[in-house]
């Protein structure tokens, strides 16, 4: 009796060093990323030429108008083809918008323009499209701005962008292989106003919600300027907590950020490499420019079906089938049926005797 004991003892214990064992050798997998560069260089040189509304003593390397309301002045461009070929050169206005890293853009357009803007320069400057240069020629364009009809507090700021129009055998790489490709193009500034009375800055929390920033899973906070006017050296600090529990989740600070006048952004709180999780969350944002102050706090909630599908997008998440913990389950299963086998046999020879 005693030997038959001890030996189906042994064999208990040589099936859990084997499922230790194999559980050991569940690997950890590490991900890596690269990063790539590309050259260009302009065939032509752009000066703007400062019409009369220009303020005075102002700046000279970009456009600082003050015009009343509904009035129009003429933004000149001088441009110079300083190669021995034409070149096509196209011209484009847009509106100054915020964009997520808390600096401003001049030269593209947003996808979801504030509502609280009191006018488009897009809109407003009749930009010409494409214009072609000969071969070492000098022309200025003329480029009419108009601005709005009611009165407004404050600036409009945006930019003239001038890109060469490349044809297609211009555009071959020489090179095989993967590169990436970078356009370069001047980028003009362009503010105005029909008057420079001071504006205070004024910032509002518009939501916050679970989000992705370059597929990898974030928090996003909408900050809203809703003042014509620039927020400068602006910093914000954010954490993010459980409804409920005052143990800081997530957290991060950003300094040195700009906001264009009338725009929002969404304000990333990073969750570094972690899985979201759905229920209640709490948020609680400062945000800091000169002497001005802003806090908030905001509760929101993540969704089961948000979570998941965040998840199974986010790069730095393996998302794939893990053979290795299946097979450890699987030898979780055998060892419970084994064990449950070896009890029923003991228990069945004590019957019996």
């Amino acid at each position: 009796m005693n030997q038959e004991t001890t030996s189906r003892k042994r064999q208990l214990l040589a099936v859990l060093f084997a499922l230790m064992t194999l559980i050991s050798l569940i690997p950890i997998q590490v991900f890596a990323e690269e990063e790539a560069e590309g050259n260009s260089e302009f065939n032509f040189h752009v000066k703007p030429v400062l019409p009369q509304s220009q303020l005075e003593g102002g700046a000279n390397a970009y456009f600082d108008l003050n015009l009343g309301a509904g009035q129009s002045d003429n933004l000149g461009l001088e441009l110079n083809n300083h190669t021995d070929k034409p070149i096509e050169i196209e011209i484009s206005a847009h509106t100054a918008f915020t964009n997520v890293n808390g600096v401003v853009e001049y030269g593209k357009d947003d996808e979801d323009p504030d509502p609280t803007l009191p006018g488009s320069l897009k809109e407003l400057i009749q930009a010409p499209g494409t214009v072609t240069l000969e071969a070492n020629e000098t022309r200025i364009v003329d480029l009419p701005i108009t601005m709005p009809e009611e009165e407004f507090t404050g600036v409009l700021a945006g930019g003239i962008k001038l890109k060469e129009v490349k044809n297609d055998n211009e555009e071959e790489e020489e090179d095989t292989g993967l590169a990436i490709k970078n356009d370069f193009a001047f980028v003009i500034g362009v503010v105005a106003s029909n008057n420079r009375s001071a504006t205070d800055p004024g910032l509002e929390l518009l939501d916050v919600f679970a989000d992705q920033l370059n597929y990898r899973n974030v928090f996003s906070a909408t900050i809203q300027n809703y003042t014509s006017t620039f927020v400068n050296r602006l910093e914000v600090e954010a954490t993010i907590r459980e409804e409920g529990s005052s143990e800081v989740l997530y957290e991060t600070t950003q300094e040195g950020m700009q906001m264009a006048p009338n725009s929002h952004f969404n304000f990333p709180i990073p969750l570094e490499g972690a899985r979201f999780r759905s229920g209640t969350y709490v948020l609680n944002m400062t945000a800091r420019s000169g002497d001005e102050e802003w806090s908030w706090e905001k509760t929101f909630e993540v969704t089961a079906d948000e979570a998941r599908r965040l998840n199974r997008e986010d790069v730095t998440i393996d998302n794939s089938i893990n053979w290795w913990m299946i097979a450890a389950i699987s030898a979780l299963v055998l060892l419970i049926v084994v064990v449950g086998y070896f009890v029923y046999r003991n228990k069945k020879s004590e019957t019996k005797k």
